[in-house]
Formats: structure tokens, sequence, C-alpha cells
């Protein structure tokens, strides 16, 4: 195009240009409102909220400056709540593999309190150390292993989301389940030296 004929051309590129600008962006709206649809749809508003909070205001932004006829503005905010929404929506499924990674997790290390709190009752049987010595700390593990019931049935939900929720909740109880035992233990046997018999209740 030679330049006399862009020259000629921008007067009705402006024209046009401001023409769009003295109405509605109604196409850029219902775009807008279609991609925070199929992000709700994609559960966006769970595992991308910030970005889905960030689309919702923009796309309120839009019809707040529909009402006070800045057209201009309202398409830009029209645009950039589609933009949010649709990264919102693409965001989803690495933060549910994140969740889930750390419900797994959470799950490994309580399995492995579990196994450890097993080794200590095995070595507290061969030092004939008496059930009542771990009473104190017994029903811990009964708590562990249903925090750890609740996740797996999370994860077999789906809701990952919850699964790491109740992920955390685990780790905390599972991270002094060990420890208890232990304690429980050498508890006992400072108490019970080998060749000295427990004093018998009165």
């Amino acid at each position: 195009m030679t330049r006399a004929a862009i020259r000629s051309a921008l007067p009705l590129f402006l024209a046009a240009l401001l023409a769009g600008c003295a109405q509605p962006p109604t196409r850029e709206l219902t775009a807008a409102e279609t991609a925070l649809a199929e992000a709700r749809r994609a559960e966006a508003e769970k595992y991308a909220s910030e970005l889905m909070e960030q689309a919702n205001a923009a796309l309120l932004a839009a019809r707040q400056k529909v009402e006070q006829k800045d057209y201009r503005g309202a398409l830009s905010s029209a645009v950039d709540a589609a933009e949010k929404a649709r990264a919102a929506a693409a965001a989803v499924p690495s933060a549910k593999m994140l969740l889930k990674g750390a419900a797994e997790t959470a799950q490994a290390e309580a399995q492995a309190a579990l196994d450890e709190v097993a080794a200590i009752r095995e070595e507290a049987a061969k030092a004939k150390v008496p059930d009542a010595a771990f009473e104190v700390v017994a029903t811990a593990v009964g708590e562990v292993e249903a925090a750890m019931k609740a996740v797996a049935d999370d994860l077999a939900k789906e809701d990952f989301s919850a699964a790491q929720k109740a992920g955390a909740e685990l780790k905390t109880k599972a991270a002094a389940l060990a420890a208890g035992y232990r304690a429980a233990l050498d508890k006992w046997l400072e108490e019970h030296p080998r060749g000295r018999r427990p004093a018998k209740k009165k």
C-alpha cells in the first residue's frame, strides 16, 4: 500500500475506531462471561482463586464502565476479564498436581511414623515393656490412622484442595507420634532398670 493510500485510509480507520468506542463492547463482554463460566467448570474458583477474583473484578468493572458510558474503558476491562479467566482455567491442572503431591507426601510421612511406632513397640515387647507404658500416647495412633483415611478419601474423590488441608493436619499429628512413643519407652526403661522388678502397687 502506497503512502498516499495509507493517508487516505487513516481517517476511515480512525472513524471506525471512534465508532467502535461509541457503543458498548457487547461481544467482548459476552466473551468474558463465557471465559469465566468455563473457568468455573474447570474448578478455577477452588484451584486458582486469586486469578478468578481478578477476573470477576475486571468483569464487574467492565459492566460499571458501560453504565457510565466509558465504552473504551469497558472494552479494556472486558478483555482483561477474559484473559484472567483463561489464565485461571489454565492454572488448574498444575495446582491440582501440587496439592495432590502435598497430600501424598503427608501420607508417606504418616506411614513412616506408624512404621517407626511399630518398630518401637517391637523393641518394647522384647524388653518386656507392658502396654500400659504407652497409655498416654496410644490414642495418637488411632488419630493418625483416621487422618490418613480422610486424606485417602479426599484423594479418591479427586478433591485435592481438601486432601491437601487434611494432609497438613495429618503431618502435624504424625510428626509427634514416633517421638511420643520413643519418649514413653525411654521413660519406662529409666524407671524400670534391668535386673530390678518394678515395685508392686499397694
